[in-house]
C-alpha cells in the first residue's frame, strides 16, 4: 500500500442521484490514493461537489477518471479490491478493457463490493438505523 498521505489530483467523472431517481453527470477534480496497481486510485464516495461518504469507498481509473462500478465499506476493501483486479486490464491505458467480466464480477463479491443499487439500500437502511 502506497503512503497514507499521498494524494492524486484526478478528473472524476461522476452521477449525482437526485431526488426523483435519476442521475445528473458530471465532472469534478478530486484528491484520490494511489493504489499498489499503477493507474488505479480510491477515494470516499462523492455525495456532492462539496461531501463525501468516508464510510464508503471507490475504485476509479486515473486517466479517465471513469470510476469502477463498485463501492466498498472502507477504504482497505477498496484497496484489496483494486490489487486483486489489477491482472484483469492495462490500467496504465487510456481506456483499459477488461476482458474477464466474470473473474471481474467474482472479485467484486469476493471483496464486498456493491453494485449502485446495493449501495442506495444499505445506506438507505444505515441512515434509517441511526435515526
Amino acid at each position: 500500500m502506497n503512503n497514507a498521505d499521498t494524494t492524486v489530483r484526478i478528473d472524476a467523472h461522476i452521477t449525482l442521484p437526485l431526488d426523483d431517481g435519476t442521475g445528473l453527470p458530471m465532472k469534478q477534480t478530486i484528491h484520490a490514493f494511489p493504489t499498489n496497481i499503477p493507474g488505479l486510485v480510491v477515494f470516499p464516495l462523492i455525495l456532492s461537489p462539496l461531501d463525501t461518504d468516508p464510510d464508503w469507498w471507490n475504485v476509479t481509473h486515473a486517466a479517465s477518471g471513469k470510476r469502477l462500478p463498485t463501492t466498498f465499506r472502507s477504504r482497505a476493501a477498496a484497496e484489496a479490491f483494486a490489487n486483486a483486479v489489477g491482472p484483469l486490464a492495462d490500467w496504465e491505458q487510456p481506456q483499459p478493457h477488461v476482458v474477464d467480466k466474470g473473474a471481474f464480477k467474482a472479485l467484486t463479491a469476493k471483496h464486498g463490493g456493491l453494485t449502485d443499487a446495493e449501495y442506495r439500500t444499505a445506506a438507505q437502511s444505515e441512515r434509517t438505523s441511526t435515526n
